[in-house]
């Protein structure tokens, strides 16, 4: 009775914590994309250039440290206390004194390598004067080791609220520390001193992180019992530290695949858009103006691509649980439906954006300078959130490297395309190739879903309700839109207004048109976290 007492009490802790880490993360990956659009505001275009040119550095390594070394370390912990209830946790210190010794060393490797290379990076990337702006990445580097391990450790003994915490905490204290630091060194008309603040936000953030995790440990203490034995090779452990550090290495960067991805796009662009903008003819401060306008589309669809993929995410864990016990008609189901979810909210999002987009830009960024480019950016919302959820259900039925591979091809394809249509076609040619290689990228994973079984493909019939849905929201919204310009005087409050009221009336004309058409079952929209269960949905001659 009391095993059992034990056993629901840990199930109960689990699907809390998943709850808490989901809403941190939404909550992160909202902050982390939103800051960016007040610090184009403080600091232009040029400004913007700077600081695009040197987050994506530290982004990735910010990917592992939040999501795919400390899943690793937490798995690690968990799977040595299955069973036992929360008070019973004692921690196997020489295992995970190996593994932080390994992040040490790698982080600080990469964090030296930053700072003693910037001057290279930044010729590298065609702008000598990033130098400074590169070198403050290289200390953010040293804080990882500790901020995975202390996610890690609380999430692997259930107490999920400390990695929460510590996630919105970061971001938090990181934002602000960003934006102070752009007021002040834009009063000072420096846009590169600016730049700093992508580095020293971004260990201040860290700091604040590992600070909390200090504070927590007082409170769970009971629960972090460490057996303190000097690390030692013992006999027949040599085994499973090579697994360790293994399962570290390709299981933290699988993991984390499906978060890395815009971010690897956005790293590509920073060694081959300002160049090619160069190489065209274009002057070093235009080019700089004119790459800042292009990274006005990265916000908008790190924003979208979150806000999209929340309703396809929550099923995850339910499809891993599914395949580990060989429910495969479960499995297949689940991951339709997620993919089609997917389909039908992202699609709107893109849509809609890109309509919207001449008063978006305003709204958010001031002019209207580059709105054909992020019209076309807008539908990278659409297959960056498609591809991201396929990652995120590969890696579900343990297929991650797969994703892997398919976005090692993605790089080189855009790649590829940078070099060649930015010549042709300037910063409309990046966010061209961007959209091409992400939709390669989306056509080579449902190629891996069909060719495992792993997905009943759609009907013609949901495709034809799809398309003619997106049409009538698209033109309904474009009346409403001409007609609100009719009436009013031009200017960036009117715009705001203009683009905020066309969102939400254009995401209730498509509510309205997915009910009208039956798009999704009656599984499918109860299904969905909130809207399925406040919003009526009935199909007619469902049984379901």
């Amino acid at each position: 009775m009391e095993g059992q007492r034990h056993h629901g009490t840990n199930q109960l802790t689990w699907v809390k914590g998943a709850v808490y880490l989901s809403l941190a993360a939404f909550i992160a990956k909202g902050l982390s994309a939103l800051y960016k659009i007040p610090y184009q505001n403080i600091t232009g275009d040029q400004g913007f250039y700077v600081y695009q040119q040197v987050y994506p550095i530290y982004g990735i390594a910010f990917v592992l440290g939040t999501y795919g070394f400390p899943l690793v370390i937490s798995r690690m912990v968990a799977k040595e206390h299955t069973g036992r209830s929360l008070n019973e946790q004692t921690l196997n210190t020489d295992r995970l004194m190996f593994v932080f010794i390994c992040l040490l060393f790698l982080h600080t490797f990469i964090g030296g390598i930053v700072m003693v290379m910037a001057k290279p990076l930044a010729i590298v990337m065609g702008d000598p004067n990033l130098t400074a702006a590169i070198r403050w990445i290289g200390p953010s580097f040293f804080l990882i080791p500790f901020l995975a391990l202390g996610r890690g450790v609380y999430q692997g003994i259930g107490a999920a609220t400390p990695s929460a915490i510590s996630q919105v905490l970061e971001q938090a204290v990181r934002v602000t520390v960003i934006l102070l630091i752009a007021i002040i060194a834009m009063k000072q008309g420096d846009p590169y001193l600016a730049g700093t603040s992508a580095g020293i936000g971004a260990v201040a953030g860290g700091l604040a992180g590992v600070a909390l995790f200090l504070l927590l440990a007082l409170k769970y203490r009971q629960y972090l019992t460490l057996s303190l034995s000097p690390l030692e090779m013992k006999r027949g452990w040599s085994r499973v530290w090579r697994t360790d550090l293994k399962d570290l290495l390709l299981s933290g960067i699988f993991v984390s695949i499906s978060a890395m991805v815009l971010v690897i796009f956005q790293l590509t662009d920073t060694f081959t858009v300002f160049r090619q903008l160069i190489t065209s003819g274009l002057s070093h401060s235009d080019a700089a103006i004119h790459k800042g306008i292009y990274d006005r589309g990265w916000p908008l669809v790190q924003f979208g691509a979150v806000v999209t993929t929340v309703f396809s995410y929550a099923v995850v864990p339910v499809i891993a649980k599914a395949y580990e016990q060989k429910d495969f008609s479960e499995v297949k189901s689940d991951i339709t439906r997620s993919i089609k979810v997917c389909i039908v909210f992202g699609g709107a999002a893109a849509t809609g954006m890109s309509v919207i987009m001449p008063s978006l830009n305003k709204m958010m960024f001031m002019d209207q300078e580059g709105t054909v480019v992020l019209q076309v950016f807008a539908w990278l919302v659409f297959f960056g959130a498609l591809f991201m959820t396929i990652a995120a259900l590969l890696h579900a039925v343990g297929k991650s490297g797969l994703s892997a591979l398919v976005l090692l091809v993605g790089c080189a394809v855009k790649l590829i395309l940078n070099w060649w249509l930015i010549g042709e076609m300037g910063i409309l040619g990046a966010a061209v190739s961007s959209v091409i290689a992400m939709t390669g990228m989306v056509l080579l994973s449902v190629y891996i879903l069909s060719n495992y079984r792993l997905w009943r493909p759609f009907p013609l019939s949901f495709w034809m309700k799809w398309v003619v849905s997106l049409a009538i929201m698209t033109l309904v919204v474009n009346l409403y839109l001409w007609g609100f310009s009719a009436l009013t005087i031009e200017g960036r409050l009117n715009e705001a207004i203009k683009a905020v009221t066309a969102s939400v009336f254009g995401g209730v004309i498509f509510l309205f048109l997915i009910k009208q058409f039956s798009i999704l079952t009656q599984d499918e929209w109860e299904a969905l976290p909130k809207i399925g269960r406040k919003i009526p949905y009935k199909v007619k001659g469902s049984k379901s």
